[in-house]
């Protein structure tokens, strides 16, 4: 069956779905955030690329009635959150510096201190990283899942009042979804006409997703991610490259909703890594206190200098976070002269799996 006709027979499917009659007491709607979407085919499709992400909640607005609830499952490839702003409230930033709790006690390999300890940590506020609010709203106060990970639990709200509530995900910028609330005589899409709508919208995601990798970036030059909308690839283009011991290179970003690193080191120390993005310091009372690890977000060196092999004892040098947002402080792009020759891997380590490699003749 041709993607056109799934996609016509999709359309069909939500028109006549739509005059659906109300149904008797409170339901439950699903809502999935990111991608890939919970089976591995999309309408017969192929199957969904390994290094394709997508910031977006499936589907964008789901029509219910008050009293019912929606459940957000969680895509476990990237973590999310489903945040209800409290009226008038600006998107808050997932982090903030914490003067009164500067980075200690990070050492490279050779055991020197890096440049950062003493600088303000990259704080999570509880109220973003942890669940906020009950179990159902009215529309007029903050209400937040926490962020997915670890456990990728779903998130589940009851809506009392009728009216269009929108919501955001606090990780990534664009990625919003709403929720219309109806009152109980007015009809709603059937739950098989929202999961027909939500494959759609993934099919046509997955069909973007495939024109945006059709890309090859200028030479001597790495982009992390090709991106737009909700589409977020998990890949440098291009894979490999091979450039001149002496040459720069340029690594840049090109995604609005995700951000990026440009890590090098023996694959060992990489893999620890990744697996310490959120750093949880314990506390006497209430949840542990929550900070990046600056290892990851901030940049290895004040200025980057030539890369070794030998960098910080073992190879490790690292770009810190890449990010397109003008009004955050890292930049959208670095450049990093190899000054010996060999065959280089570099991975971001926000996204495990995600690497290239240079190699320098």
């Amino acid at each position: 069956m041709s993607t056109r006709r799934c996609l016509t027979m999709l359309a069909i499917a939500t028109l006549a779905g739509l005059g659906a009659a109300p149904t008797a007491g409170a339901a439950t709607k699903v809502v999935v955030a990111g991608g890939p979407p919970p089976t591995a085919n999309l309408a017969g499709s192929a199957k969904f690329p390994k290094a394709l992400d997508l910031n977006a909640f499936y589907r964008r607005q789901v029509t219910i009635h008050a009293g019912d609830s929606v459940r957000w499952v969680f895509s476990r490839r990237v973590v999310h959150t489903v945040t209800f702003l409290a009226p008038g409230q600006k998107r808050p930033p997932l982090e903030v510096p914490d003067p009164a709790n500067p980075y200690s006690g990070f050492n490279d390999a050779a055991g020197a201190p890096f440049w950062f300890n003493g600088q303000p940590s990259l704080l999570i506020p509880p109220d973003h990283a942890l669940p906020q609010g009950g179990s159902s709203t009215d529309g007029t106060k903050y209400e937040n899942s926490g962020l997915s990970a670890p456990a990728f639990h779903p998130y589940k709200l009851k809506f009392t009042k009728a009216g269009t509530f929108r919501y955001i995900c606090l990780v990534h910028p664009g990625m919003a979804g709403s929720v219309k609330v109806l009152p109980k005589r007015r009809a709603v899409p059937s739950a098989k006409v929202d999961a027909a709508a939500r494959t759609a919208e993934y099919a046509q995601a997955v069909k973007r997703a495939a024109q945006l990798a059709r890309f090859t970036p200028p030479a001597k030059t790495f982009v992390a991610g090709h991106d737009s909308r909700s589409v977020a690839w998990f890949r440098f283009f291009p894979s490999i490259q091979t450039v001149s011991v002496g040459q720069a290179v340029k690594f840049s970003i090109a995604s609005k909703s995700e951000v990026h690193t440009v890590t090098f080191g023996p694959e060992a120390y990489r893999d620890a890594l990744e697996k310490m993005l959120i750093l949880a310091q314990p506390q006497p009372s209430g949840p542990p206190r929550l900070q990046f690890n600056p290892q990851i977000f901030l940049p290895s060196d004040p200025v980057l200098p030539p890369y070794t092999n030998l960098n910080h004892g073992n190879g490790y040098l690292n770009t810190g976070v890449l990010d397109t947002d003008p009004k955050t402080p890292p930049p959208t792009s670095t450049s990093v002269t190899f000054a010996t020759p060999g065959t280089f891997v570099f991975e971001c380590t926000i996204h495990p799996g995600m690497e290239a490699t240079v190699k320098v003749t």
